[in-house]
């Protein structure tokens, strides 16, 4: 580290400021078809992202080698890159505290497991899911995704960080047959320990789902209360995300510009992001730029609270970093982004919420569609009516639009059943009204 440190500062010109991002990626991939492996892959990378400031401009280049004159190279060209870059009074280094080694969740034992342990942990998943319904035919994929990430982080005003941590996420798609009819359901979910992901619950949940939607019946277009269930509210909470960001209040992006302290939503509505969250699929002691993470809550039951932020963005805002400075890779800038973003939940169980009559929504399509901007969405759909509490029929195929502003304004009760989908959760919501076409 010192050495890289001293390469930077014997070739960087007098009066220009740096930051350099370090990363060390190693993932292992596993799937399983037909209760066999069908695919290993292994990667590993190292990079290093430098950016360079001086009289608020800023140039950034990136390197995948690490020797001396690679890294030289590319402060000079993240310098060229500066000195041409239009003047911005949100480039700014961030933090400049010495944190020295962080501690972080590193799941050592589940990096020394045997390979085979974790081949015999998703073929067992598909077992599990054909004993839990005769319906279920067959297990499309089960993925297992194993990174383990080392981050050095240095700027010239004093930052210093670094940790070692692990992260496992596991794709699961089943598919149910039944009177001819089929159906397939996917489950995701994420942990920072093997051990800790709910592995049950992921065979449950998407047989649940692959099953409900079997020999569906037509529907008319109508509007009738729903149940978002977890999974299609916390998808919905992470497609409309960006209006949350730093980054689409200062390009003007998102509806909730000056509204702050308004009492924008349900009161039984409450969102909160929080990097401190114990187990957090984005738990770290610093964001990106070397701020300490925290727990912001959003929305306080229906009433807008802030932004989140990363350093340009508060700059531009006239506010404070709130920690949420994220990066994808070194290859990339630091932007603003949510850590594990949820929606609190409340104390009614799911099946208190499918009394009467209502739309359970199991399953949502076409989410890269939603306009966060607007708030505006039209999206495919599946699931159950109920009626009286009971179940009457499987619908799919109907499609349900709207704006995101009338879903959340409208939730009469919040389930008890919050679940994390890597780093997104939700318990399943009761909306008042939802149009949803035949």
């Amino acid at each position: 580290m010192e050495k890289i440190r001293a390469w930077i500062e014997e070739a960087i010109s007098p009066g220009y400021e740096y930051e350099v991002y370090m990363e060390h990626r190693k993932k292992t991939t596993l799937e399983s078809a037909d209760e066999s492996l069908e695919n290993l892959l292994k990667a590993e990378e190292a990079g290093i992202g430098i950016r360079v400031f001086k009289d608020r401009k800023m140039g950034f280049s990136y390197t995948t080698d690490l020797d001396k004159e690679a890294i030289k190279e590319c402060v000079k060209v993240a310098t060229q890159v500066c000195d041409i870059t239009p003047e911005d009074y949100g480039f700014s280094l961030g933090a400049c505290q010495d944190f020295g080694k962080l501690e972080t969740y590193y799941d050592e034992e589940g990096i020394k497991r045997p390979l085979e342990e974790k081949i015999d942990l998703i073929i067992g998943l598909e077992r599990r899911a054909k004993e839990l319904d005769p319906r279920v035919k067959g297990v499309r994929k089960v993925s297992l995704k194993e990174t383990e990430l080392e981050v050095a982080c240095f700027n010239s005003c004093g930052l210093f960080y670094e940790y070692r941590g692990t992260w496992y996420t596991l794709i699961m798609a089943v598919l149910a047959e039944e009177g001819g009819d089929s159906s397939i359901s996917y489950e995701y979910s994420g942990s920072r320990f093997l051990s800790d992901l709910p592995l049950e619950g992921i065979v449950e949940d998407v047989v649940f789902k692959a099953t409900a939607s079997l020999n569906p019946s037509e529907m008319r277009t109508t509007k009738m209360p729903a149940v978002f269930f977890r999974e299609a509210s916390a998808m919905l909470l992470e497609a409309f995300s960006p209006v949350f960001l730093g980054d689409s209040l200062v390009k003007g992006k998102t509806f909730l510009k000056g509204k702050e302290e308004t009492e924008f939503f349900s009161q039984k509505l409450t969102i909160i992001d929080d990097g401190t969250l114990k187990g957090g699929f984005m738990s770290l002691p610093v964001d990106a730029e070397g701020y300490t993470m925290s727990r912001k809550v959003l929305v306080d039951e229906g009433v807008f609270k802030g932004f989140l932020h990363s350093t340009y963005t508060a700059l531009r805002s006239g506010t404070k970093p709130t920690g949420n400075s994220v990066r994808e890779s070194f290859r990339s800038l630091p932007i603003s982004g949510i850590t594990n973003l949820y929606i609190d939940p409340g104390e009614k169980s799911l099946e208190d919420l499918l009394q009467g009559d209502v739309f359970l929504i199991t399953h949502l399509m076409g989410l890269h569609t939603v306009d966060p901007v607007s708030g505006d969405f039209s999206l495919g759909a599946s699931g159950i009516i109920y009626k009286g509490g009971r179940r009457q029929k499987a619908v799919r195929g109907v499609v349900i639009g709207g704006n995101i502003r009338d879903i959340w304004s409208s939730v009469i009760e919040v389930g008890n059943d919050l679940r994390f989908y890597g780093n997104v959760g939700s318990p399943s919501i009761l909306v008042e009204n939802i149009t949803v076409g035949g």
